[in-house]
Parts: structure tokens; sequence; C-alpha cells
């Protein structure tokens, strides 16, 4: 392409590959030489034109109007929004509102904007191996379980339940792809806490107890199930403080202070116990000296304040009865589980077979659900749901210590890591004493642990 009869563009690309190359009409002319005639100007400006037009960024298809990015950010709001308001349940605490669903159009309608991005972009969806595997194993263990159920509507409810939380993991793990987006779920996690420990605040003041005990409305009017979900929260409140401005660290900490008061006015012994081991571990996580000796007074200044305040109101020989009680239902869930260890007594039917392998000095007590989370998932999915949701658990708190430690994160995400660990720690602590197998959220915080190794690229998307 040397030669006199040098296409335009053969000569734009030997121009460029220069070492000194000087501007193009300048290249040009030294090429076709200084004693050039007037039509070899002519013919020399128009190649002048046509190289500068090549260079020029022409799109190789008519542009598209931008219809990947808007999906992507609006589903992302919603799913903020989502996140509050499984916390606020502002159907439950505006009834009115209970006709149109508010969480579920929130839920469906950023599912339909995720589908709709993944096609427009011609992208797969994100599951993340192994958690999301693992979800889907237990889900799909639970839903097998609902055809040998002692209650099959109860069961098949249940499984709808929780293919709406598997949904809602897909929506997590396709949606938090930066630390800014993770760090703005916590933030509305927090957020949306409030509402119910306000909530439960303000019927502590009002008289509203139940057995001396304080509580909310729907699931979270069931002061053990409110006061494991507040220990949760403690931990993403403090490691979010400890990367904010002063004014906004105020705000977490006073967060934190209504959290823990909720769950001292509930008297759920379980919680406690949790709320002490997040502690713990909170102090065993932070850098420095100072922080944990602060994490350290804080804590047995704690104890001994429940130590000399904290009593419940049923007395002590019925402390005594109900301990037994939830002796009982795991001894019933182990019975359960032995009758029928490949699909359990079907999910969430646990409390409805009960009295058939409660011991005998319970048969006619009623009917309990079970006061323990493992044993909850062996007794009602048995060994097909018990392992994955094991593995489920056990991959998410090793998955969210290892990328705590990565450096495909910043600082500030390797908090947000640690966090989210101790959360789930918690809830796990806090599931020794509870049935908590049907819980929305252990299952948000292994998501956004999932979401957390794939910011950290330690998963490919595949």
């Amino acid at each position: 392409m040397s030669g006199a009869n040098a296409s335009p563009v053969g000569r734009s690309h030997q121009d460029m590959s220069g070492a000194n190359a000087s501007p193009i009409g300048r290249s040009h002319q030294g090429m076709s030489g200084a004693n050039a005639s007037p039509a070899g100007r002519s013919h020399q400006q128009m190649s002048n034109f046509t190289e500068e037009a090549i260079l020029l960024p022409v799109p190789s298809e008519p542009a598209r109007p931008d219809t990947g990015a808007k999906p992507g950010k609006l589903c992302f709001g919603l799913l903020l929004l989502f996140v509050m308001f499984l916390y606020a349940i502002p159907a439950q605490l505006f009834p009115a509102l209970a006709a149109f669903h508010p969480a579920q159009i929130i839920a469906v309608s950023a599912l339909v904007l995720l589908v709709i991005e993944k096609m427009t972009l011609h992208q797969s969806f994100v599951l993340i191996w192994p958690e999301g595997y693992l979800l889907l194993a237990f889900v799909s263990a639970a839903v097998l379980s609902t055809f040998s159920a002692f209650w099959p509507l109860r069961a098949y409810e249940a499984g709808v339940d929780l293919l709406r939380i598997l949904l809602a993991y897909l929506l997590i793990v396709n949606t938090v792809v930066t630390e800014k987006r993770l760090r703005a779920v916590l933030m509305a996690m927090i957020v949306g806490g409030l509402f119910p420990a306000v909530g439960t605040l303000n019927g502590y003041l009002h008289g509203d107890l139940v057995e001396g005990r304080a509580h909310w409305i729907g699931i979270f009017g069931n002061s053990n199930e409110l006061a494991y979900i507040l220990v949760m929260l403690v931990p993403l409140a403090a490691v979010l403080s400890g990367q904010a401005r002063f004014s906004l660290r105020v705000l977490f900490w006073a967060a934190i202070a209504l959290y823990v008061a909720a769950v001292y006015l509930t008297l759920s012994r379980g919680a406690l116990i949790g709320l002490v081991g997040v502690m713990i571990l909170l102090a065993i996580r932070q850098r420095g000296l100072i922080l944990k000796l602060a994490m350290g007074v804080l804590l047995l200044g704690g104890l001994a304040f429940t130590a000399a305040n904290w009593t419940r109101s049923d007395g002590a020989s019925n402390q005594g009865y109900t301990f037994q009680q939830r002796i009982a239902t795991i001894k019933a869930g182990w019975a359960m589980f032995s009758a029928h260890p490949l699909l359990g007594v079907g999910i969430d039917c646990a409390i409805v077979a009960f009295p058939l392998y409660a011991p005998d000095a319970f048969k006619a007590k009623g009917a309990l659900v079970i006061h323990n989370t493992i044993v909850q998932a062996l007794s009602e999915t048995g060994v097909l749901g018990f392992v994955p949701f094991a593995l489920l658990i056990a991959c998410g708190l090793y998955h969210a210590r290892q990328v705590g430690r990565s450096d495909g994160l910043s600082p500030s995400g390797r908090r947000m890591a640690v966090g989210l660990e101790v959360s789930l720690w918690g809830a796990m602590i806090c599931g020794l004493s509870g049935g908590f197998l049907l819980s929305w959220f252990p299952y948000l915080v292994v998501g956004l642990i999932a979401s957390t190794r794939q910011i950290a690229g330690a998963v490919s998307n595949e």
C-alpha cells in the first residue's frame, strides 16, 4: 500500500503507524510529492477528508436507545424498597393496604424489570455456586415434602413462601454487584429495622405486653422472632458506623441502642444469648486494642445490667416448665425425623405432628413448634432438606470469613463482609432455641454474602 495507487484507507494506516507521524494532510502531501499538480492537490484534499472521516468514531450499526441501564437502576431501587417493607410491613401497619399486597407488587415489579434487563443485554441470570444451588436444592426438598406432609395445604403455603425467598435471593445476587449497592442494601435493612424496634418500644410504653413481654405486629408479634431479627441488625449497623462520618456514626449507634433496648424488653433468652455472641464476635474482629476494650466493657456492662434487672413475669416454676417444653419439642422433632428420615413430616408441619410424637407428658398439652432450627429442618424436610440447608449456612459463614480477608474488596467492603458473617452467626445462635427455618432474613444475608463474593471476584458469573 506504499505505491502511488494506494487507497486513502491504506495511506491513513501508513501515516498513523509511523513513529513521528505528522498531521494527516502533511503526511499525505509528503507521500504525494511537493510539486503536485492542481488535480493532485484536489485529490489530496479529498483524501484528507476521507481519512478524517474514517478516523471518526462512527458506530457500526444504528444507535439504539439505552434501555439496558435504566431497568438495572430501577430494579435495584425496588429491591431496596422491598427490603425495607420486609421490616416495616406496611400492609400490617396500615390495614387498608393489605388488599394491594404492596411488598409482593414491588417484588414482582423488580423481577419483571430484571428479566427485561437480562433479555435486553443478552445476559444470563447469576445464581452463584454453591450458595445458590444449595438454596435451590433445599427449596426443592421442601416442595417435595408437601406431597407426603401431615397437612398438605399448610406445607404448600410454606413451600410457596420458600419459592419467594429463592426469587428474592436471585434478585439480590443479580442486582447487588458493587460495594456501593451492598452498602445501600445494608442501610435499607438498618432503617427498616427501626420500624419494629420503635414499634416495640412504643407498645411497651403503652402497656401492650403478652405475659410481660414486648412485641409488635405481624411476624414481629412473636417476641422471640422479633428479638432474633433485631440481633441480626446489630453487627450490620456496627460495621457501617466504623466507616461513616461522625454525625452518621451517632445515628448508627442510636439505632443499635434502639435494637438492644427492644431485644431486652422482649425477654427472649435465646436472643439475649445471640446478642452476647454477636458482641463477642464484634469485639474479636475489631482492629485496635482500644476498640476491643470498648466492646468488652459494653458487653460486661450489658451483662451486669441484665443480671440485675432482667426477669420474666411467668415465675421461676413456670420458667422451668417452658424449658421442659423446649426440650420436649426437640425430642418430638427427633422422633419425627426417625419416623420420616427422607422428607420429614412436611415443611411447616412439625407443629401439626407434635401431638403424635411428643413425650407422654406433653401429648395432651396441645401443638408446639420446634424450638431449634436444626431439629426443625430435620423433622420437616428430612435428610434431603437438612443437608443442603446445613451446607448453605456453613458455606455462607465460611465464604463471608474468606471474603472478609480478600484483596478484591476495599477496607470498607471487607468490614461489611465481617458484619454479614457476624449477623449470620447471630441468627444461628438464636436458632438454637427457636425455629426460624421459614424466616426470610438469614437467607437474605446469605444472598448478600454471595453478592460480596461476586463483587470481590471470588466467583465467576456463570
